[in-house]
């Protein structure tokens, strides 16, 4: 699996590049199952092996973080794609992803990527919570329509 540059330069790339948390035992299983089934048809990378301050590509930065928070995929045409939608693409030419493919009609994509938000959180937690320094977690939340400024004492 590469470490180094994971893309060109250009945004035209030749094979759909799948970042995953390596140190997360339920995604080693299914990373393994994939690697088996897709091959050289996907490239898989774990986030854990990317330069400390995450990936830059074509002037867009992703942190280790935002990484490791949601699975992002990059399609062959240079498209990003998070959460179940890259999911079900990193499936795509597998009898797996022919099945997964419900999970993205409309009917059922709201209720989906909700219930993977809520895993996705739940799964970042139990594995870092510990590990993040304060300074990199996010602020909490605010109410509805409130912007935080850190500067503001008042």
């Amino acid at each position: 699996m590469p470490t180094e540059d994971h893309r060109s330069k250009s945004t035209e790339v030749k094979t759909p590049v799948l970042y995953y948390d390596g140190q997360c035992p339920l995604c080693a299983g299914e990373i393994s199952a994939l690697a088996q089934r897709r091959g050289s048809a996907l490239c898989l990378v774990d986030v854990h092996s990317l330069p400390k301050e995450g990936l830059r590509n074509n002037g867009e930065h992703l942190s280790k973080e935002a990484l490791l928070k949601t699975l992002h995929l990059q399609t062959s045409q240079g498209k990003w794609l998070t959460g179940a939608d890259a999911n079900v693409h990193m499936w795509d030419g597998t009898r797996r992803g022919k099945m997964l493919t419900v999970l993205r009609w409309p009917l059922l994509r709201h209720l989906v990527d909700m219930v993977y938000g809520i895993w996705a959180e739940i799964r970042y937690r139990r594995l870092y919570a510990q590990s993040v320094p304060e300074s990199a977690k996010a602020p909490e939340a605010a109410p509805s329509g409130v912007i935080q400024d850190p500067e503001h004492r008042g």
